[in-house]
This record gives structure tokens, C-alpha cells and sequence, in this order.
């Protein structure tokens, strides 16, 4: 949706290929943070910061292929994470809210500290 949008966002890729994820390492550059499709809420991300900790989570931790899934993010240090929820009835926003991460962006939202926002509409 973000990107339907054009709101930035690092830039990212989901792929079943490892060479791929090579591809778009060597374009952008480390360190990123890697995501199996296959588990929820993030868990088992991970930020690798060279191609050795890539090779090594891509084909230990992770089991790419056309069934499983990586998603691949840019990974900026030093950031906030922010996020916004919302319930919808008929089209229309009846309800939402916007966490913002205490600790810096990669901490998986299981394990972090957030502040929320939220306001009912209806």
C-alpha cells in the first residue's frame, strides 16, 4: 500500500531467490533487516550487516524458495518505527491508532515499548 501510495519507506524486496537478495544487497547496500514470510508478527527477523551473515541466515535460518519467502528491507540505524492500525466499517475509518517504538527501529513489535495514539471516530 505504501508503495500504491508513493509514501517513502526503505526500499525493499520480497524474494524466493537467494540470488536475488544478493542483487539487491550489492544495490543498496548493508546492513539489512530479513524477515521469513512464513512467521508471524516478524519473528525471526534479523539485521545482518555483511554477505557472510546473509549467507549464513538465508540458508541456516531461513528456507528460502517458491513456498518460503524473504522479505528484505534497507536497514537505517538510529531510527524511530512507527505504525498505524485502524478498524474499518463500510469503507469507513470507525476507529484507529499510531504506536511509536521507544527503542530504535528492528525491534520486533513483540518485544517493544510503545507509545499509542488512538481515537475513536464513531
Amino acid at each position: 500500500m505504501l508503495d500504491k501510495l508513493e509514501i517513502e519507506q526503505p526500499e525493499w524486496i520480497e524474494s524466493t531467490s537467494i540470488e536475488e537478495v544478493h542483487e539487491f544487497s550489492k544495490k543498496v547496500g548493508y546492513p539489512l533487516l530479513i524477515r521469513p514470510s512464513y512467521v508471524l508478527s516478524g519473528s525471526a527477523m534479523n539485521v545482518v550487516s555483511n554477505e557472510s551473515e546473509l549467507d549464513k541466515f538465508l540458508t541456516v535460518a531461513a528456507n528460502v524458495s517458491k513456498r518460503y519467502p524473504v522479505v528484505v528491507t534497507k536497514f537505517f540505524e538510529d531510527t524511530k518505527e512507527i505504525e498505524m492500525d485502524a478498524v474499518a466499517k463500510n469503507g469507513e475509518i470507525i476507529a484507529y491508532a499510531i504506536s511509536e517504538h521507544v527503542e530504535f527501529a528492528g525491534v520486533h513489535s513483540g518485544d517493544a515499548t510503545m507509545l499509542f495514539h488512538h481515537k475513536n471516530i464513531c
